[in-house]
C-alpha cells in the first residue's frame, strides 16, 4: 500500500453524506473495460470518485435548492479553481489527466451501490491511475444491529474492488476513511450556537446525542464511536488484500465535530474549505507529485465543516 500513498498530509473534513436516495442511475449490469481489452493494456490515465455525497459537492452552493449537487465542487474530482480538486491537481501535474474524469458518487448511497457506481464510472474512464472511494455513512444504523451488517458491508466494498481491479488492474484505489468521531464538548458548542440542531441529535436511537428530556447522553458518543470504528476496521481488511489499494485512517487528523455535524446533517463543505480535503492529494508518491502538500497547522483554528457555526 505504501506504493498507492504513504501518508495524508491533511485532510480535515471529510463531508457528510446525508440526503439523497442513494440510488444510482447507472444500468447494475453495465459491464466495464475487461483487463485484456486494448485499452486496459494501456497506461492508465485519469480520475475515478465512488461513493456518497462527500464526493458530490452537495450543499456548496448556496444558490441552488438545499442537498443538491455541485459537481464542479468535489474535492475529488472539482474543477472549480476555488477548491483545487485531487483531479485539478493530478492534471497540473500530469497534463494527459485533463478531460478523464468521472464521478458517479450519489447522496445517500450506501456500499451496496459502489459496484454499479464503479461500472459506470469505468465505462467513462476506464483505466483510471486514480481511483478514490469514500463510504460509510450511510450504513451507520444505530438500531443495534450494525455489528451484524459489517460483514455485509465488507463484502459490498471488496465487490466494487473487484470491479475496478478486473477492468483496470493498473488503476491505484485510495479508500478514504471516516474523518473524525463525535465529541461531547463539540456538540454542546454546536447546540448553542444553533439550538435547532438539537432537535435533529434527538433521535431516539442508539447514537442520539440528547434523550428526550434534553439531556446529553455522553454513553451514546462511545457507542458511534465502536461503530465507525468497526466499519472502517472491515473497509481496511478489504482494501488490505487488494495489492494496489490503500486505506488512510484519518480520525486522529481531523477535528470531532465531523461527526457531529453528520449527525446533524450539517456536515458538507463551503467550496473554500473543500481544499482541506484535496490535501489528502498527499504526499502521493511519483509520478504524481515530488511535492508534500503542507498540513494544517494547530494554529489554524478555522472549523473545517461549517465554519459560520463553530
Amino acid at each position: 500500500m505504501a506504493a498507492v500513498v504513504t501518508g495524508v498530509a491533511a485532510l480535515l473534513a471529510l463531508s457528510g453524506c446525508g440526503g439523497g436516495s442513494g440510488k444510482v442511475a447507472v444500468p447494475a449490469t453495465a459491464s466495464p473495460v475487461t483487463a485484456g481489452s486494448s485499452v486496459a493494456s494501456s497506461a492508465a490515465v485519469g480520475v475515478v470518485a465512488i461513493g456518497h455525497s462527500g464526493l458530490t459537492g452537495e450543499n456548496s452552493d448556496p444558490a441552488r435548492p438545499a442537498h443538491s449537487d455541485a459537481p464542479e465542487n468535489s474535492w475529488a474530482t472539482g474543477t472549480s479553481p476555488q477548491v483545487n480538486s485531487v483531479y485539478t491537481r493530478l492534471a497540473a501535474i500530469r497534463p494527459e489527466t485533463k478531460g478523464h474524469v468521472a464521478n458517479t458518487a450519489q447522496g445517500g448511497a450506501k456500499a451496496e451501490s459502489l459496484a454499479a457506481q464503479a461500472r459506470a464510472a469505468l465505462l467513462k474512464v476506464p483505466t483510471p491511475a486514480l481511483v478514490i472511494i469514500q463510504t460509510i455513512d450511510n450504513d451507520i444504523r444505530c438500531d443495534g444491529t450494525d455489528a451484524s451488517h459489517v460483514g455485509e458491508f465488507g463484502t459490498q466494498v471488496a465487490d466494487a474492488l473487484n470491479v475496478i481491479t478486473t477492468a483496470s488492474p493498473r488503476s491505484q484505489i485510495l479508500i478514504v476513511g471516516q474523518l473524525g468521531r463525535p465529541s461531547p464538548t463539540f456538540i454542546e458548542k454546536l447546540v448553542v450556537k444553533v439550538p435547532a440542531v438539537k432537535a435533529d441529535l434527538t433521535t431516539g436511537d442508539a447514537c442520539a446525542f440528547y434523550d428526550s428530556t434534553g439531556a446529553l447522553v455522553t454513553s451514546n458518543f462511545a457507542t458511534l464511536t465502536t461503530i465507525i470504528d468497526s466499519y472502517e476496521a472491515e473497509q481496511t481488511r478489504q482494501c488490505s488484500a487488494v495489492p494496489n489499494c490503500a486505506t488512510e485512517l484519518l480520525a486522529r487528523l481531523g477535528s470531532p465535530q465531523r461527526e457531529g455535524q453528520r449527525r446533524s446533517g450539517r456536515a458538507h463543505l463551503a467550496p473554500g474549505y473543500r481544499p482541506f480535503e484535496a490535501d489528502l492529494t498527499v504526499r502521493l508518491t511519483p509520478p504524481w507529485s515530488p511535492k508534500v502538500i503542507a498540513p494544517r497547522t494547530s494554529s489554524d483554528t478555522r472549523s473545517p465543516v461549517c465554519p459560520n457555526v463553530v
